[in-house]
């Protein structure tokens, strides 16, 4: 079932108002007994051995499988229960395919044992790796400049997934398919596109968003159809247009980060497509401006939860790694009182906070956590404990 939130007030529909098979047999019975008692005058006795109360149990049971079928079948043709093969079928009849997984990329540095007065071919698929076994291949055949020492490949990942993606540079470092006179390699960048195949919510939200496009990418909604059919991992989008015919596309990928210059120029030429930007746009991917803030707070443990004291000393740290993801968010003004709510409801009896402060946010802007400091004031007596209060949702 979809967890997108558009789709979140659509009300689930079952097909057989969620029927059990006792309700069905009881139903079967029922109707046996009614028409029984209507033909003969008679009221139906049937005992629990009796033939046939077991071919009203078994009817029941084959109807109950039928209704089942049925079930399934309706809410595989509605978006928000659709999953799997169910949710690919629907999103044909938009002209719209699951994205497969990609490939993670970066640029390995190959290097001689020393200058030669010939080139060095570095032919295409040499295989490179990681310490512990992530493999990558030369895209194409480079070689070293005679009286060079070095040469920066693109290599890809054997296999395609997320998995691959964010290997810090340097961490490719070994050669698998011996290359004479080549003794090192090293990446010079960490590894990036890496996508695993899109999920039933990443392709729910773009059927939800294709009708969109049908107008090509003019509506805001059609960009943001746009950029989530470029990558999979595409987590929040604002599109601004400061002026008539200018637009500017502001991505942020999961986990919060920023794609680089490289990525940007790769959607922004995607989005000057033909056949996605109106011939009177001028579309543009900048990088959203980030607003660093700081975490600074202390927080006290009920003296009645001493016993519990550990744990709940775990729970805060988990509250505030989940404001810090919460609050990396596009337009999302900085809200202390999330924060003081979350630490609360993780058990602290109170809490003080000398950061965060309020700071309104605005819908290009990205706010960034710059220092953290989170401190255990002990333990404090405790007459009465209430429960945190409503926290501000904005």
């Amino acid at each position: 079932m979809s967890n997108i939130k558009e789709l979140a007030n659509v009300p689930e529909i079952s097909f057989i108002e969620n029927m059990s098979l006792q309700e069905t047999e009881e139903l079967v019975r029922a109707n046996y007994t009614r028409i029984f008692k209507e033909l003969t005058g008679q009221d139906a006795e049937l005992g629990e051995a009796d033939a046939k109360n077991l071919i009203i149990k078994s009817f029941s049971l084959v109807l109950y499988q039928v209704m089942q079928y049925v079930e399934a079948k309706g809410r595989a043709e509605l978006l928000k229960t659709s999953t799997g093969d169910a949710l690919d079928a629907l999103a044909a009849l938009f002209g719209i395919t699951r994205q497969e997984a990609r490939r993670a990329t970066c640029i390995v540095r190959f290097t001689l044992s020393g200058q030669r007065s010939e080139p060095t071919a570095i032919p295409a698929g040499t295989r490179v790796k990681t310490q512990d076994g992530k493999y990558f291949n030369t895209v194409d055949y480079a070689e070293v400049t005679a009286g060079e020492l070095t040469v920066d490949v693109d290599v890809q990942a054997e296999e395609a997934g997320a998995e691959s993606s964010g290997i810090a540079a340097g961490e490719i470092d070994t050669l698998v398919d011996p290359i004479p006179y080549v003794a090192s390699v090293e990446s010079i960048e960490a590894s990036t596109g890496g996508l695993d195949i899109e999920d039933d919510d990443g392709l729910t939200e773009r059927v939800w968003l294709a009708p969109s496009k049908y107008s090509c990418a003019g509506p805001r909604d059609a960009y943001a159809y746009y950029v989530k059919e470029w990558r999979t991992d595409v987590d929040d989008v604002q599109i601004v247009s400061p002026e008539p015919c200018v637009v500017h596309v502001y991505v942020v990928l999961d986990g919060g980060v920023l794609p680089t210059e490289t990525e940007r120029e790769e959607l922004a030429a995607y989005l000057n497509g033909d056949t996605i930007r109106p011939l009177t746009d001028i579309v543009s991917c900048p990088a959203a401006e980030e607003v660093p803030y700081d975490i600074s707070l202390t927080y006290w443990i009920a003296s009645n939860d001493q016993k519990s004291a550990g744990t709940i000393q775990a729970k805060v740290e988990a509250a505030v790694d989940a404001y810090e993801s919460w609050q990396r968010k596009m337009g999302r003004d900085i809200n202390p009182t999330e924060l003081v709510y979350r630490v609360r409801a993780a058990g602290a009896k109170r809490v003080k906070l000398t950061a965060p402060a309020d700071i309104v946010i605005e819908k290009t802007q990205l706010p960034k956590r710059n220092t953290r400091t989170v401190t255990y004031g002990g333990l404090e007596d405790c007459l009465l404990y209430t429960s945190p209060s409503p926290r501000d949702t904005r």
